[in-house]
């Protein structure tokens, strides 16, 4: 079984704690027949997969972490299928998961309304779900993944001139371009009006 978990940061940790945070939190929850899988720290959680093999296991495992890091802010188990939400709710909630620094969850949602969609919505998506794609990257203190995923959205953006949705694209488009501009990826919000 697979589980979303989000503590809280208090700002104790940031993307460069990632590796340390790895090892800790498997050592914490290892003895309750867990593992934890891809850790991401954003400047309001630290967010990682836990695998079980016993669920009759998962309160001790989250306690061990709330012990280790900080208080439970979320739980999420993913090994359940989700129900499917129309598209300007699911954009909706694309857009407010990223503006939480919720990378991770805002991809998926994201992915699921790009698959069927063409043209130039299909491009905005993609577009979107890359930038999300790489701050989760940039979670994980991988700056020059993050940065080249970035570069990859700017581009598609580039030639966008229409706003999408309610997203402003001429101000994400000038948030991208100094990021990259600058070789510098950050954790940002997109401003949209839905």
């Amino acid at each position: 079984m697979r589980f979303l978990i989000r503590l809280d940061n208090p700002g104790r940790y940031s993307p460069k704690d990632c590796r340390r945070l790895s090892k800790e939190t498997f050592e914490a929850v290892r003895g309750f027949q867990a593992d934890v899988g891809s850790l991401r720290i954003s400047n309001c959680a630290v967010e990682l997969d836990l695998l079980l093999n016993n669920e009759n296991c998962l309160q001790n495992a989250v306690e061990a972490l709330e012990n280790k890091i900080s208080r439970l802010l979320t739980l999420r188990k993913l090994d359940v299928q989700t129900k499917s939400v129309e598209r300007e709710e699911a954009i909706r909630l694309g857009l407010d998961l990223f503006n939480e620094e919720r990378y991770w969850e805002s991809h998926e949602i994201l992915e699921e309304i790009w698959r069927p969609v063409m043209g130039v919505e299909k491009e905005i998506l993609h577009a979107l779900i890359l930038l999300a794609a790489s701050l989760v990257h940039l979670q994980k203190d991988e700056t020059s993944v993050s940065l080249s995923i970035m570069k990859r959205a700017h581009t598609i953006l580039s030639g966008m001139h229409a706003d999408y949705s309610g997203i402003e694209l001429d101000e994400l488009k000038v948030t991208l371009n100094q990021m990259v501009t600058e070789n510098k990826p950050k954790f940002f919000k997109i401003n949209a009006s839905l």
